[in-house]
């Protein structure tokens, strides 16, 4: 596995978007951490709550594997297993976020992009660790781990792992890891699918970490992408 250049930044917008800038010059892999972002994004345009000091924020940024279906949920494993290490109970909510004692903890951020021909990958990885003054849209889904570990031993510790994944291609305990770990399982949701609202049960997932739902008229559906809810 090659060498991660590291590059420490005080406060920028965002950690992807300045992965995304300055890809073609950056020696790779590269490895870029932030103590703040003053516009942190999450997945299909949303705001990531970035204060400063606080949280891990990371994007790992490397050429694009030819096979990286599975690079998310191998992030989101990679992520578990460090907070695991530190005595919490993380899990998942497909298709990238991670939550202890039912309150959001974490997000994943994955893009693939295209800088003077090249192909890369911009992994976002953003962790609640010590923060406590989320805004009021969040206040009631928002959490932390509440630990004051070393931000640069987190984050070498899942980049290592998302690389090891990258590097070695190796889907055997993947899909296996990410199940166990999937909290929705066997619980009622809500979905949008052109531009009508489904509600429907969780059985698990398949090969592709694909999401498989009943719908309330019994018809089996598969999720590849988009947002769902828990019903409560």
């Amino acid at each position: 596995m090659p060498d991660i250049n590291k590059i420490f930044l005080q406060s920028i917008p965002s950690t992807n978007t300045y992965a995304k800038e300055n890809a073609f010059d950056l020696p790779m892999p590269s490895l870029i951490i932030a103590d703040e972002q003053t516009a942190g994004r999450g997945r299909q345009g949303k705001k990531f709550f970035s204060p400063k000091d606080s949280g891990l924020y990371m994007t790992l940024v490397f050429p694009a594997p030819h096979n990286c279906e599975l690079l998310t949920p191998a992030a989101a494993i990679a992520v578990c297993k460090a907070l695991e290490k530190l005595g919490a109970k993380p899990e998942i909510k497909w298709v990238n976020d991670i939550f202890i004692d039912g309150l959001k903890v974490c997000g994943i951020l994955t893009e693939c992009f295209n800088c003077k021909e090249n192909t890369y990958i911009a992994l976002g990885v953003g962790i609640n660790l010590t923060t406590s003054n989320f805004p009021d849209e969040l206040f009631y889904i928002a959490g932390s781990v509440n630990t004051d570990c070393s931000k640069t031993v987190l984050a070498e510790e899942i980049t290592n792992s998302i690389l090891e994944y990258v590097y070695n291609q190796d889907n055997t305990d993947i899909l296996c890891e990410y199940e166990k770990r999937l909290f929705i399982i066997g619980k009622k949701i809500s979905y949008q699918k052109n531009n009508k609202v489904f509600s429907a049960e969780v059985k698990g997932i398949n090969k592709n970490c694909n999401l498989i739902v009943i719908k309330d008229d019994g018809q089996k559906e598969i999720l590849s992408s988009g947002e769902i809810s828990i019903k409560l």
